[in-house]
């Protein structure tokens, strides 16, 4: 049996993250949350992750760090950026932009995701 796809979620709002944590989690996704951009960055480091969430609480500079640190580690890796109001604003070459609805997530998640290939 495949092991799950392992998704780093990154965002500052603790209320949202465990909200979008639980969707994920009850789609079969296994979720590792960072707070903060260092602990982003360390756990793109240190984990085989499939794919990366990056939530629109997240400051401009702050996302861009995260996305260029990901890139550097691990180039392939889809990254998803989830947007609030200015959802077109967005850079649509750095991540994949979806709006903050669940169901529009899940479908980015699932088509988006990839299994590491160490996985």
């Amino acid at each position: 049996m495949a092991q799950p796809i392992r998704i780093l979620s990154v965002g500052y709002d603790r209320n949202l993250m465990s909200s979008r944590f639980l969707l994920l989690r009850s789609a079969g996704y296994l979720v590792e949350e960072a707070y903060s951009r260092d602990d982003a960055i360390a756990i793109a480091r240190s984990d085989m992750i499939g794919l990366v969430l990056v939530c629109h609480t997240v400051p401009e500079d702050e996302k861009a760090a995260i996305i260029s640190a990901v890139r550097k580690q691990e180039s392939l890796v889809p990254i998803i950026c989830i947007a609030d109001h200015d959802y077109y604003q967005l850079r649509a070459d750095a991540c994949h932009v979806v709006s903050n609805t669940p169901a529009e997530l899940l479908a980015a998640v699932s088509s988006h995701a990839t299994r590491h290939p160490a996985q």
